[in-house]
């Protein structure tokens, strides 16, 4: 009995033994498995170093990003143009000014911007150096999208003044008015409304200072005592019955007052009476 026992004890042992044997064979392939999706997400990541190098990368963009706007933010806002913004935010809330600016244009080609306005039937008035030689022209309406393809239609180089023409198909779009009456007296308050620097529809104020003999001019230039930036080429000088007495199309510093000041210059519209004749 003592030995039979013995026998199925031990029987029982190698029973115990071998069902753990197989729970422990049967158990380790999960392991396997656990430790093989592991590596596999390992592989995946990317290694330290590349992870260094595509950090570093983000940071100098960044950081580049960030230059470039500090290095760019004083050429458009400085102690010169803040105060022509905030004016002109301040003269754009007048009724009569927002009227004036739908028939504002922007003048773009392949070598910059400028200015002009729309007079009637798509001719718009700019100056003759915004277009000259220029690979195409296009003419942006405000809050009109896409813009019109422009053809020159007359010009007068002397005087740097382009007549354009545009197809509205049949579209009657907002234009102002030429001064024919009432001639301009020096003195006068004007407005100037034009796409100055990096800006556009800007609106300014000013009087009229005269005639001023210019060099290599046929004609004097009417100077104006308002700030005048590059963009406003071809920018109208609208009088307070808003009608347009002049075209900006450069600056210049005149003695005034025991001192220099700048100002502006424009072509009366009274020299531009042949080219505007010619228009239907």
């Amino acid at each position: 009995m003592d030995r039979e026992k013995e026998g199925t004890e031990a029987e029982d042992k190698r029973v115990s033994v071998a069902e753990t044997d197989k729970q422990m064979h049967e158990g380790a392939a999960p392991l396997e498995d656990d430790i093989w999706m592991e590596e596999e997400d390992d592989e995946d990541a990317p290694p330290p170093r590349r992870k260094w190098i595509r950090n570093a990368v983000l940071v100098f963009l960044a950081a580049a990003l960030v230059g470039n706007i500090l290095a760019f933010w004083p050429r458009i806002y400085n102690r010169e143009t803040l105060p022509f913004l905030f004016k002109s935010g301040e003269i754009s809330s007048r009724e009569d000014i927002q009227g004036y600016k739908e028939a504002i244009v922007q003048i773009g080609s392949d070598k910059g911007k400028g200015t002009g306005f729309h007079i009637s039937n798509g001719y718009i008035v700019t100056n003759y150096h915004v277009i000259v030689d220029n690979a195409f022209t296009v003419v942006q309406f405000p809050d009109r999208s896409p813009g019109y393809e422009a053809e020159l239609e007359a010009a007068d180089p002397e005087l740097d003044i382009a007549i354009l023409k545009v197809d509205l198909g049949g579209e009657e779009l907002p234009y102002i008015e030429i001064e024919r009456e009432r001639p301009w007296e020096a003195g006068d308050s004007v407005f100037v409304i034009g796409n100055p620097l990096y800006f556009s529809q800007i609106a300014g104020e000013g009087k009229l200072i005269g005639l001023v003999p210019i060099r290599n001019r046929p004609k004097p230039a009417l100077a104006i005592d308002a700030q005048i930036f590059k963009g406003h080429s071809g920018s109208p000088v609208i009088n307070e019955r808003g009608n347009v007495v002049a075209v900006v199309y450069a600056t210049t510093e005149l003695d005034r007052e025991g001192g220099r000041m700048k100002a502006g210059l424009a072509v009366p519209v009274d020299d531009m009476d042949d080219l505007l004749r010619r228009m239907p």
